[in-house]
């Protein structure tokens, strides 16, 4: 199927058809630029015919077939030309010419829509130019080929918007996670810290109290070691009679215990004698 399928010929034969006065018009109007155009439109030589159509232009600004035969030389150009033959076909859909001309302005300014990709706005000329020619079924032809599009269009739309809000929801999720994450770890450290902290605290009382034993141990000791010093003061303080009498009760006590050895012993020895004499 081609996209563009115009010639100036054909718009100039569609002229002449449309009526004897519009006929007149268009070759009353009609220049030596617009003729040279159309030669070297014919011809195949697009660069010239743009220059002459654009002269032409200049002369006549309102004529809406100076704009549609310059923008059928402009999409002759290439991608790097259609901006500016859309341009020059909303001049020529904007101006009074006759329908036939209108709608061939619609219908290729629907194909430009459609190399953009931009097929709703597409269908949108290829409806107005059916309206003004019904029985063309390039434009008919081409308005269903462009709903196909927009169809395929909209669906990958919706596919991609889908794949692109699971992809916000997975990454709003991994961000959620990792956040928990973060949170957990943190609450981690912060019950280490504490624990951390608990067994510090612990650890300084077991050293406060086994300090405050070894201090009253120490106390202790001073304290007996003070008593033993007081009590050696007292002895080497008592009056030496006090001593001696002390002396003397030792003695005394020793004396007694060796009187009462023997004659605990001298009782023993006449025991047994005793019992030896006895005749069983």
């Amino acid at each position: 199927m081609s996209v563009v399928r115009l010639s100036i010929l054909v718009v100039v034969l569609g002229l002449l058809w449309s009526g004897p006065a519009a006929a007149w018009e268009w070759l009353r109007r009609e220049n030596g630029d617009v003729k040279d155009g159309n030669a070297q439109l014919a011809k195949g030589q697009h660069e010239k015919a743009l220059a002459s159509y654009g002269s032409a232009a200049k002369a006549l600004p309102d004529e809406g077939r100076i704009h549609l035969n310059r923008a059928l030389a402009l999409m002759k150009g290439g991608e790097q030309k259609l901006d500016e033959a859309m341009q020059a076909l909303t001049l020529a859909t904007a101006s009074d010419v006759p329908d036939d001309v209108l709608a061939r302005a619609h219908f290729n300014l629907g194909n430009a829509f459609f190399k953009k990709q931009d097929f709703a706005e597409a269908m949108k000329q290829y409806r107005r130019s059916l309206m003004l020619k019904p029985g063309n079924r390039d434009a008919a032809w081409n308005l269903e080929i462009a709903a196909r599009k927009k169809k395929e269009q909209d669906e990958q739309k919706k596919k991609e918007q889908e794949e692109n809000e699971k992809q916000d929801q997975q990454d709003e999720q991994d961000q959620q996670d990792e956040q928990k994450q973060d949170e957990q770890k943190q609450d981690q450290q912060d019950q280490q810290k504490q624990d951390q902290q608990k067994q510090d605290e612990q650890k300084q009382d077991q050293q406060k109290q086994d300090q405050q034993k070894q201090d009253q141990q120490k106390q202790d000791q001073q304290k007996q070691d003070q008593q033993k010093q007081q009590q050696e003061q007292q002895q080497q303080q008592k009056p030496r009679s006090e001593q001696q009498k002390e002396m003397e009760q030792v003695l005394q006590a020793l004396e007694n215990e060796d009187n009462n050895f023997h004659k605990d012993r001298a009782r023993q020895m006449g025991a047994v004698e005793v019992a030896g004499e006895k005749d069983w």
